[in-house]
């Protein structure tokens, strides 16, 4: 084999062997995290309100971390109760929501309510049950039969 050959081949090992590395590392690094307001979610909290379901309120501002590692989570408990829930996302950041913010006294992200304008109702979901999908959705099921029996006119027991 001649020298131009061998410098080729070794080359063209080294060149594979470098993009098989590069591509290993990629698979590696974390994705890019979405931010909270790049969720389509396609309602806002005024239509919602006039649809007969309650409504997961979620207050958040774009640069927390943990409201953007949250709604992944989320994403997942509202295409698990999409028929029983409306979700809408509220922006503390943004002006027009300074009334409702001030209303349900925002002071940490992301705050999570559960909101029912048929019964006038609200219910804190305190953070501990945003750590996973299992324990948000047992709280928007607990509150799901909570409402049933309510609707049917049964005490709570």
């Amino acid at each position: 084999m001649n020298k131009k050959l061998k410098t080729l081949i070794i080359s063209m090992v080294v060149l594979a062997l470098t993009a098989c590395t590069i591509t290993a590392c990629m698979a590696l690094l974390p994705k890019a995290q979405m931010k909270p307001s790049d969720y389509d979610l396609g309602v806002t909290y005024e239509e919602a309100a006039k649809i007969d379901k309650p409504i997961i309120g979620v207050f958040y501002v774009d640069w927390c971390t943990y409201c953007q590692r949250f709604m992944p989570r989320l994403d997942k408990v509202r295409n698990i109760n999409k028929d029983k829930f409306s979700v809408v996302l509220i922006n503390v950041d943004d002006p027009k929501n300074e009334k409702i913010s001030k209303e349900y006294r925002i002071s940490g992200f992301p705050t999570v309510y559960i909101l029912d304008p048929q019964y006038d109702n609200r219910v804190h979901i305190d953070s501990a049950y945003l750590e996973s999908v299992n324990s948000l959705n047992k709280e928007v099921q607990r509150y799901l039969n909570f409402r049933n029996l309510v609707k049917k006119g049964e005490s709570c027991k």
